[in-house]
Parts: structure tokens; sequence; C-alpha cells
């Protein structure tokens, strides 16, 4: 399992809101994928890293959660390198 956290969205950001995830669980995520929207100073779109399926959600809509705190746990997909040179099997 990997997880995507809160990121900063600059350098001096503590924390930010979860206005909105834009994944459910069970959804198929690829790396670029808009997984969330954040609320800190602005307005941003926080994307996913990985390529797989998510399994967990840990924080509601509307939390403030601090910087590096994981949000969605994500199960990756063994042949990811496929997927990142854009081939099918």
């Amino acid at each position: 399992m990997v997880y995507i956290t809160m990121a900063p969205m600059y350098p001096t950001m503590n924390s930010g809101k979860v206005a909105d995830f834009l994944v459910e669980i069970g959804d198929t995520v690829k790396i670029g994928t808009p997984v969330a929207e954040i609320v800190a100073e602005g307005y941003y779109t926080l994307l996913s890293e990985y390529y797989g399926k998510v399994t967990e959600i840990y924080v509601n809509e509307g939390e403030y959660v601090e910087v590096d705190t994981p949000i969605i746990e994500v199960e990756e997909y063994e042949d990811v390198e496929p997927m990142r040179e854009g081939k099918k099997k």
C-alpha cells in the first residue's frame, strides 16, 4: 500500500482543508489523476502520484489536515511500467 498525503501547496503551508474528494473507494487512479480539492490560502487540486486502486479514504470532506498526513490509501498495481509508457499488455 502507498499513501497520498496532504502535500504542501506553498512553502509555509502547515495544513489545508479537504473541500472535496474527486475519487471514491474502488476507483482506479493514475499518476496525475486529480483526487481532492484543497483549500489553503487558495484553492488547489491534489494529484495522485501513483497508479492503482483507492482502498481507503482517511479523512472527511471539510476536515483540516496537517501537511504530510496520509489522506488516501492506494493499492498500487503490480505492472506499473506499461501504464507509465502508455502501453497495454
